[in-house]
């Protein structure tokens, strides 16, 4: 009898985090910004390219990470009904069953290095750089995510045309027509 009781008040105090826990949110993500950064291999993890030191080209891997703004635009299939404790509404934690709505996604990326010792000369490097580890091709990657990317390591397929001295230039054009930009600073090759 006393596992009965406490089987029945677990499901009184249980059911209303279940049921609260169901309604749907609507959530909309805007793209809002591209951010990179200069990494290299140390053993089997990376670490940020120190720009004091030059380095091998087939080291550098370039961190592309897009950043979203999400804006909670419904709360589902009405507000939550559910009667009891607030200190057990308030502890419910959002479903796995939320609708997200992509206002906006990545159409293009462009690769670029400038030849810091030739008038930063410009060359488009974006064919030469596939996703870390494999033989995917930033296009690719691209055109397989429908254009829902987040964060992802690329890195050259060819280096025989990179200049010694190089910033990079990453520029990805959203289907929105924004224009995102993201750049860093001197790196130094061997």
């Amino acid at each position: 009898m006393k596992g009965m009781i406490k089987k029945v008040l677990l499901v009184i105090l249980v059911t209303p985090l279940f049921v609260a826990c169901c309604n749907e949110e609507t959530y909309e993500i805007t793209i809002s910004g591209l951010e990179s950064r200069a990494l290299i291999t140390q053993g089997t993890s990376f670490i940020e390219y120190d720009k004091q030191n030059s380095i091998d080209k087939d080291q550098l891997f370039i961190e592309l990470r897009f950043t979203a703004i999400e804006d909670i635009v419904s709360g589902g299939r009405g507000r939550n009904k559910v009667t009891g404790p607030a200190v057990l509404q308030a502890a419910v934690v959002p479903c796995a069953d939320q609708v997200l709505i992509n206002k906006n996604r990545v159409e293009s990326v462009k690769v670029e290095v400038l030849d810091t010792d030739n008038n930063n000369e410009g060359l488009d490097v974006t064919d030469q750089m596939v996703v870390q580890g494999t033989d995917i091709s930033l296009s690719e990657v691209i055109a397989q995510s429908e254009g829902l990317l987040s964060d992802f390591l690329i890195g050259f397929s060819d280096t025989s045309n990179i200049p010694d001295r190089i910033v990079y230039v990453i520029e990805a054009t959203l289907d929105d027509g924004t224009m995102l930009e993201s750049s860093d600073g001197i790196i130094s090759f061997n």
